[in-house]
């Protein structure tokens, strides 16, 4: 079990509190965006054990079949669709979307998890079976049409940005008009999604690198709104905040196991922060005290990218 918690910087004048995520094991209810549950629909039928219809939607058919899965493999058998589940699934479980650009001839979780966007967004991509064909093809380029992307039915950061964003007024990168217009003016831009659990590198106003990220939980969610970067820490302490359930917890310096991972960007929103996390299975979920939790590689990645007062827009 990792917990959720607090990071404490002591500078010269101040005391710094900022509320960690929570590093607890992702309950079912608790799932990933919907794209994430179709990706595993589609796996789970393409083994012969969800039979239902591809909702997107986490409910009781679904655990029910990653039960019988991870029976099988015998792997630990929890209804949750982590790593290991998914590596178990063969090629319908490998790649998070976002992870790689998707062309024609793909399979893969990413490649259900287009299809069953292109779908909601009112595009027919034909069958959500994980297999990038041709009717999935001109789906995504009728949709990059009417988005005005290039029609190429490659599937990059922009056409993926332009598919979560889901906005009725479309702009670069799925912002509105006026949401794009703000973000050409900036350098370097973050966007996180929450529902969508995926974070966005924007340069000039156009998106340019994605990841899967963990998001508050529904009980304390990661807010909305258009922050900041106030702190960069490298190897950070972790400390108990004053809460109910961090009493009796230790400090926990850095290193292995820390949950904060290796960095800690801190945002202008009290108590919350993007950081890496060593809980991998957490990442997809919505399971945080309110941070943004990133597989380690990655917070380090983001790190080396953004500095202190680098816009961060969460939706």
């Amino acid at each position: 079990m990792v917990v959720d918690s607090g990071f404490v910087r002591r500078g010269l004048a101040a005391v710094i509190f900022v509320a960690a995520a929570t590093l607890a094991v992702p309950a079912p209810a608790e799932a990933a965006g919907a794209s994430g549950v179709a990706a595993l629909q589609v796996a789970l039928r393409a083994r012969g054990l969800y039979t239902a219809r591809v909702d997107g939607l986490l409910g009781p058919r679904t655990v029910a079949a990653v039960r019988v899965f991870q029976r099988r493999r015998d792997l630990v058998v929890d209804g949750i669709p982590g790593p290991q589940t998914r590596a178990a699934l063969g090629r319908y479980g490998r790649h998070r979307l976002g992870e790689r650009m998707l062309y024609f001839g793909e399979y893969g979780w990413d490649v259900a998890e287009t299809q069953f966007l292109l779908r909601r967004q009112g595009f027919h991509p034909g069958a959500l079976d994980g297999r990038f064909g041709g009717r999935t093809r001109a789906s995504l380029r009728r949709f990059q049409r009417h988005d005005r992307l290039t029609p190429d039915g490659i599937v990059g950061p922009r056409t993926l940005a332009a598919l979560d964003g889901r906005t009725t007024t479309a702009g670069a990168g799925g912002l509105t008009r006026d949401q794009s217009r703000h973000a050409r003016s900036k350098r370097t831009l973050v966007v996180i999604r929450r529902r969508a659990h995926r974070l966005y590198l924007y340069r000039r106003g156009s998106p340019v690198r994605v990841f899967a990220v963990a998001t508050g939980s529904p009980r304390a969610p990661t807010p909305s709104g258009h922050l900041r970067i106030v702190l960069k820490q490298r190897h950070p302490w972790w400390y108990p905040p004053k809460s109910p359930w961090a009493k009796g917890l230790h400090p926990i310096p850095p290193g292995p196991g820390n949950p904060l991972g290796t960095r800690w960007m801190g945002l202008s929103a009290p108590g919350v922060g993007i950081h890496g996390t060593p809980d991998p299975i957490s990442v997809g979920y919505s399971v945080s005290h309110g941070c943004v939790r990133m597989a380690v590689r990655d917070a380090e990645w983001l790190y080396r990218h953004v500095r202190v007062g680098t816009r961060v827009w969460i939706f």
